[in-house]
């Protein structure tokens, strides 16, 4: 299993397990945090600290959650970012849109 989930505070946090965010794995991620939209969680955070790459594959898939989530009123959240991910937001100044923590542990 590429993810894992779990209730924290008024949130779903989902963990994504790989070390590699990409085109081999992105479908599966894509469907688990899906489900956990469709169970009606649309307060979501994304755990970022086991990813030490993600691709446009991987980007994407963050992209289309954001866009979901706003579009039922949820909201997004990243944390854990590594600096390989974290500079892909930079670049794409996706970090303007999206809301990054910097560690997991702070998030009620």
């Amino acid at each position: 299993m590429n993810t894992s989930a779990m209730v924290v505070g008024s949130a779903k946090k989902i963990i994504i397990h790989v070390e590699k965010f990409d085109v081999s794995n992105m479908k599966e991620i894509k469907k688990s945090i899906e489900g956990e939209i469709n169970r009606k969680h649309t307060n979501i955070i994304l755990d970022f600290s086991r990813v030490k790459f993600i691709d446009s594959s991987g980007l994407s898939v963050v992209i289309g959650t954001f866009k979901k989530l706003k579009s039922i009123r949820g909201q997004l959240r990243l944390c854990g970012l590594n600096p390989q991910p974290l500079q892909l937001l930079k670049v794409t100044q996706l970090h303007k849109i999206f809301t990054v923590v910097d560690s997991c542990n702070k998030l009620k």
